[in-house]
């Protein structure tokens, strides 16, 4: 019988640790990524106790090749790749004059470039059916002078998709991308804490508010995403109930962008 392996990158805590938890009861084996092996967060999650599938936290950092292809190792040694899940990623609001070019290179280092890597790495070693889903952002799709360098990073991750989907087609590798909307993640909150120190009239407004001031600005639909909602639409995406969808971009934002 086969054993069914899943690799999620960035993994360690926020919608990469949620998008595992839901993987675990697809999956036998997951092999869960961050910079470090130790993911206290995720590990704290009492819905973690009930979780049958076997678990590999490993530390990887997506930007170096070498990393990549051990994680890669890991996985085959504990079955067959079936799936994997791009949701490491990184971007803080920064104006666009202020970008400097080690920002610029190390969020397309590790957006870019260790989707790129990863994908690779599977469609090279899979030997059967397979699918990926990649994290991109709606900030892919909006442009924003504060998020410049995050927005470019995430459209060449949707790119990246239609290439890899196009390689994979005829040997059953599938490939898609989800768009995440407003999720008040830890990034949100360091982007709220920069806009603190930029407007005084947020003084005394709590991370909540300000977030939800943005939710009424963007969301059609009138309400937040949460981790769960992408961790839905990632499932389904790596299920064979979607085995004639691949190289897609569908965002999970409540209308805040529309195609």
């Amino acid at each position: 019988m086969t054993t069914r392996v899943a690799i999620v990158t960035g993994a360690a805590r926020g919608l990469g640790a949620e998008i595992a938890l839901r993987l675990a009861a697809d999956y036998d084996v997951l092999v869960l990524a961050d910079l470090s092996a130790e993911h206290p967060e995720r590990e704290s999650d009492p819905r973690w106790q009930e979780v049958d599938a076997d678990v590999v936290p490993i530390a990887c950092d997506v930007r170096d090749a070498a990393a990549v292809s051990a994680m890669f190792d890991t996985a085959a040694e504990a079955g067959t790749l079936c799936g994997l899940v791009n949701t490491a990623g990184t971007g803080l609001f920064t104006p666009l004059v202020e970008i400097d070019q080690q920002l610029w290179d190390n969020t397309f280092a590790v957006n870019a470039r260790g989707t790129f890597l990863t994908c690779q790495e599977l469609v090279k070693r899979a030997d059967g059916p397979a699918a990926i889903v990649n994290i991109a952002s709606i900030g892919a799709r909006l442009g924003n002078e504060m998020l410049t360098h995050y927005g470019a990073s995430k459209a060449a991750v949707i790119e990246l998709g239609h290439s890899v989907a196009r390689s994979g087609a005829l040997r059953e590798i599938r490939c898609n991308t989800v768009l995440p909307g407003l999720i008040l993640t830890d990034m949100w909150r360091q982007t709220i804490a920069w806009l603190r120190g930029r407007d005084s009239s947020l003084e005394g407004v709590s991370d909540d508010d300000v977030f939800a001031g943005f939710v009424q600005q963007m969301v059609p639909m009138g309400r937040p995403q949460s981790a769960g909602d992408i961790a839905e639409m990632v499932a389904f995406l790596l299920s064979d109930k979607a085995r004639n969808v691949t190289g897609q971009s569908i965002a999970v934002d409540g209308g805040a962008v529309m195609s």
